[in-house]
């Protein structure tokens, strides 16, 4: 089994755990979140049979993997919003707001993972088409 399936199947299991706890809430911002990460879900269904291969190519792969990338970058900033609306009117999902805060850099910590490793097996030329600047190690990804 490849560190990238082990990686983008982690983020799976974290993006599912926050479909699940997110599934009865309301507010229009988990909404838009929540259709991210369905959208990002099923990418990650796409991609994670693809790489249990041998000798899989970035092209195999490239139109899933660049969805859960942007994906997440919609889910974060959208969540933090959110998080500052339900936080400023004392709503009611302000306790799940604080439950949910530390998944979000989790994923975002194992995407810049798997980042660095896709980088290292495809070369900088190629994978910089498909990962975003903030997930790349030379760039200043978080690490």
């Amino acid at each position: 089994m490849s560190k990238l399936y082990t990686l983008f199947g982690s983020v799976l299991e974290e993006v599912e755990q926050v479909l699940k706890e997110t599934v009865d809430m309301s507010h229009p911002l988990v909404i838009l979140f929540r259709t991210a990460l369905e959208d990002e879900q099923k990418a990650l269904r796409n991609l994670l049979p693809m790489l249990q291969k041998t000798d899989v190519r970035l092209e195999d792969f490239r139109t899933d993997c660049s969805i859960v990338y942007l994906n997440d970058e919609i889910v974060e900033s959208t969540f933090r919003a959110w998080r500052r609306a339900v936080d400023w009117i004392d709503h009611e999902d302000s306790k799940e707001a604080a439950k949910l805060e530390n998944r979000f850099p989790k994923i975002k910590q194992i995407l810049t993972e798997a980042a660095t490793e896709i980088e290292n097996t495809y070369g900088d030329d190629t994978s910089k088409y498909v990962i975003p600047v903030l997930y790349r190690p030379q760039t200043g990804g978080v690490r």
